[in-house]
């Protein structure tokens, strides 16, 4: 049968079926490593201890990176051969058409596609106006040919670019005896194969507009969010605006997929010194350890990974415990000077314990999040005396506490939220609370050195909802009164300042001798819409 024939006869739904059948083997992938986090490694990683534990853990690891990997692949699989059936039934519309054009014309097409013109009638051989018809129909004869010429060839290219594409994914991914590289490796097989496609730069939003990306993903078929999230989760995963679910998924492959390529690397392949990279491979190893030990719990004391690159300078890393677009009460903390991706995991049992504390104050679902989100500064290079760095981040926090309220609104909630930061993570807060807003109904903020503004009024807040707690013996209180503003723990900023019984620039999160410190369980009141105990303000 000519290639004419069985373009014409081509029916795309075959194609389209067989789409369907690896779309559903990569959600029965991602179904069973679900189920495998919840019910097997996420129990056993928060339980298990010793070698044997680690040995367990590390196999059991190994196996979620395979499904992971026939999820990408299933998914990579099912967007090239519906890629290539729609392609190719383009091509068939156009020869189609191209072939009824013809026949309008009077022209004849035989078997093999081949256009020619009728047989002359008789007498029109000498018929000077027969004879500049027959010229137009030879003019039209040419047009028809070069649409099916083209048609076939679109086709043909479709078909040749769908097998290369479909070769990318037949490599061994699964081979048990290759410890490290494997996911990076389907990674990059996927990637050949969309660019065998031209699917090189899909739309996908710059993540500037919450609003935007959350329209875009939801006009999305539930076919082409799978192979976003499968083919593309590092840009997925970084946009504010889309459920923490969605979020959640992406970023836990993307760290997959890191920690996978710096186990198979070394050093120089990301440009850090020997420390550095074993220090990054710690602490990606000790947040995936921590989050899969959250997989058993139920959702609301669940970690959702909203954030992830250990590349970027002093690395970004954003975990939530409990999902934000479902709890009543959410507070986002914005650590300060020093904290590098190293520190996540105790940034991750720091909102535990601030999520803890919040429940005892309301029957409500509390999430808090943990945002490191921006470059925070260091006490060697000088960075911790200037504003730079906070002001780059002011407007990257202002869109994710816009991203949380626009995701939540899907769910029906307007949950009540609350900004917190640290040291210097409260100048981030006050530079996005000043520069329009931060989009919160409360404000916190411990040991700070200045918010950027030297009223709480300047917050576009109700300053009676700025709540500000000093430690007698920090030291940050030097610091007030610089580049930073006004020292928010004094009575002319006008804001709320709450009762600490901690000691130190670091303590504010200490236990006391009986439970909570009142310093971390006025943050709970806050956090849960309460009143905090207070002490009066008092004078510069």
């Amino acid at each position: 049968m000519s290639s004419y024939e069985l373009l014409m006869k081509f029916d795309p739904q075959g194609l389209h079926d067989a789409a369907k059948a690896w779309t559903a083997l990569g959600h029965a992938a991602e179904g069973v490593g679900q189920r495998h986090r919840s019910q097997v490694n996420g129990p056993l990683a928060g339980n298990w201890e010793g070698e044997d534990a680690k040995a367990a853990v590390s196999y059991m690891g190994k196996t979620e990176q395979q499904l992971n990997i026939v999820k990408m692949e299933a998914g990579a699989a099912a967007l090239v051969l519906n890629t290539v059936a729609d392609r190719i039934d383009q091509a068939r519309t156009n020869l189609v058409n191209a072939v009824n054009r013809a026949a309008d014309a009077g022209l004849d097409v035989s078997a093999d596609g081949v256009v020619s013109l009728p047989p002359e009638g008789e007498g029109e051989h000498n018929d000077p106006d027969a004879q500049k018809a027959r010229q137009q129909l030879g003019r039209d004869m040419k047009s028809c040919q070069g649409r099916i010429d083209t048609a076939l060839k679109d086709a043909g290219t479709a078909s040749d670019q769908g097998n290369t594409a479909l070769g990318r994914l037949s490599s061994n991914a699964l081979d048990p005896a290759k410890v490290n590289g494997a996911l990076a490796g389907a990674k990059n097989a996927a990637a050949a194969a969309m660019r065998d496609l031209g699917l090189v730069d899909p739309y996908i939003p710059d993540g500037k507009d919450p609003e935007r990306s959350a329209a875009w993903w939801k006009g999305l078929t539930p076919e082409q969010q799978d192979a976003y999230l499968a083919l593309h989760p590092d840009r997925i995963g970084k946009l504010d605006g889309l459920p923490a679910t969605v979020r959640d998924e992406a970023n836990r492959l993307v760290l997959d997929e890191k920690l996978d390529a710096y186990r198979a690397g070394k050093p120089g392949d990301f440009g850090v010194e020997e420390g550095e990279y074993k220090a990054r491979i710690s602490a990606m190893e000790e947040i995936r350890r921590k989050l899969i030990a959250s997989d058993g719990n139920p959702e609301k004391h669940r970690m959702f990974l909203l954030g992830i690159d250990p590349d970027a300078n002093n690395g970004r890393a954003v975990v939530s415990t409990g999902n934000p677009d479902k709890a009543q009460h959410t507070a986002i903390f914005v650590p300060g000077t020093g904290t590098v991706l190293t520190g996540v995991p105790g940034q991750m049992d720091h909102i535990r314990r601030l999520q803890g504390v919040a429940e005892d104050e309301t029957d409500g679902d509390v999430a808090v999040v943990s945002w490191l989100g921006y470059e925070t500064p260091n006490w060697l290079n000088g960075s911790v005396a200037e504003t730079d760095r906070g002001d780059a981040g002011a407007p990257l926090l202002r869109d994710f506490t816009k991203g949380l309220r626009v995701a939540e609104g899907d769910n029906g909630v307007c949950s009540h939220l609350t900004l917190m930061g640290h040291s210097y993570g409260t100048y981030v807060v006050g530079a996005a609370a000043r520069d329009g807003g931060a989009n919160v109904d409360d404000i916190i903020a411990l040991g700070s050195p200045g918010m950027g503004v030297d009223r709480a009024s300047e917050l576009n807040i109700d300053p009676k909802h700025v709540w500000v707690g000093t430690a007698k013996d920090d030291f940050i209180q030097t610091a007030t009164g610089t580049v930073f503003g006004e020292g928010p723990q004094y009575g002319i900023f006008g804001a709320q300042r709450i009762l600490v019984d901690t000691e130190g620039h670091g303590g504010y999160w200490n236990m006391g001798p009986n439970g909570p410190s009142e310093t971390l369980s006025n943050q709970g009141r806050i956090i849960a819409g309460h009143q905090p105990s207070l002490l009066p303000t008092v004078p510069h």
